[in-house]
């Protein structure tokens, strides 16, 4: 009975592991499972100058889900996702830091090459709901912000099959 649960569970991961990509975009890098759950992780600012410097971290999970058409080597998909977003600066006796939360939907489209390696695009757009706290010169002061935003990925994924 144990071997038996043990060989359903490895070929339960061999078969999804089989189809998992992994992908780089202009300013992170992110894991595609094959069941469409993608997980990134961003770094869009690092920055140290003069007295002080500033960092800016993100990440996001998404569901994609593949339109089914294929057309001309590309290959559609729609999703929806929840991203969060980190940043921190200093500078001349003043700091501020905050955090955002970005619920979203997208689409976007993967360029077949007949190879291991998918170059894509994708756009999102979404909420934004910030939270934000600066403080210097003796006061501090903090807020809460809502918005709408939109973002742009470009990148490659490689299959790792």
């Amino acid at each position: 009975m144990k071997r038996t649960a043990l060989l359903a569970m490895a070929l339960t991961f061999a078969s999804t592991a089989a189809a998992d990509q992994v992908g780089f975009f202009l300013v992170g890098a992110q894991y595609q499972q094959d069941n469409g759950l993608r997980f990134g992780v961003g770094l869009p600012v690092v920055g140290f100058f003069g007295s002080g410097g500033g960092l800016a971290l993100s990440g996001d999970v998404s569901y994609l889900i593949p339109t089914g058409a294929a057309n001309t080597g590309l290959d559609a998909y729609y999703g929806f996702g929840l991203g969060a977003s980190f940043v921190l600066a200093t500078g001349s006796g003043a700091s501020v830091g905050g955090l955002s939360l970005s619920p979203n939907v997208l689409a976007g489209l993967n360029f077949n090459t007949g190879t291991a390696f998918t170059p894509f695009v994708e756009g999102s757009v979404g909420p934004t709901i910030s939270f934000a706290s600066a403080s210097g010169g003796g006061s501090t002061s903090s807020g809460l912000g809502f918005g709408f935003g939109f973002g742009v990925r470009l990148g490659v994924n490689y299959r790792l099959n």
